[in-house]
């Protein structure tokens, strides 16, 4: 657990890119102590709003249940959110009306996360029908990895809010993703130290759309 303090700490240390926003698209077995994770203090974040809103009566209630989220040291649906939290996996699937179901928590890690062959990979595939999101990073790499696995026949769309600790403070900002394809994997890259993402606007559809 203190492993993952020192991480977070040596992420937050790393020179920032050239650009400061808080990610960027790119293409184990470590226990994590959430209480070793600074800043996730249940306080309240305000959640920027979706970029495009289509139909403002339609997204009024789910912009209202996303506009905050109430950070806690764990993986934890809250309403419309799913927060998964940095060393831990999140199995869930989408209810009939594409909110997020909590099935299991996992820990472990992401060998995209590390130096090659520093680490083995921790996750497995989710089982048929499910979807699964994980969160690593690593000093060494300086980045943090958000890896989604789509066990789904479906396309599956989302909006992703990374929690960034900036000077012992978390900061929430949009995270541009991209929509992962039925049955398979999409991972991201970020250059920050993401200590949290919450996960929202789920939406599954027959085909997949661009990147954000």
């Amino acid at each position: 657990m203190i492993a993952s303090l020192l991480v977070l700490v040596a992420l937050a240390g790393q020179p920032a890119t050239s650009d400061d926003g808080p990610v960027e698209t790119a293409p184990k077995e470590r226990t994590v102590d959430q209480d070793a994770l600074p800043g996730l203090d249940e306080k309240t974040v305000e959640i920027p709003p979706a970029a495009k809103p289509t139909d403002e009566k339609k997204t009024a209630p789910a912009a209202a249940a996303a506009r905050s989220l109430t950070v806690e040291q764990k993986t934890i649906v809250q309403g419309e959110t799913l927060q998964v939290v940095l060393g831990q996996r999140a199995l869930f699937h989408l209810d009939a009306k594409g909110r997020p179901v909590l099935d299991k928590v996992e820990e472990g890690q992401l060998a995209a996360a590390h130096p090659p062959g520093v680490v083995t990979e921790t996750f497995e595939p989710p089982p048929a029908g499910q979807i699964a999101a994980a969160l690593d990073g690593s000093a060494e790499a300086r980045a943090t990895i958000l890896k989604v696995w789509n066990e789904t026949e479906q396309a599956l769309d989302y909006g992703a809010i990374a929690l960034i600790m900036r000077r012992g403070k978390v900061t929430p900002e949009p995270a541009p993703i991209c929509a992962v394809a039925p049955k398979s994997v999409r991972t991201e890259t970020w250059p920050r130290p993401v200590v949290a993402v919450g996960l929202l606007r789920f939406k599954s559809s027959a085909t997949t759309k661009a990147c954000k």
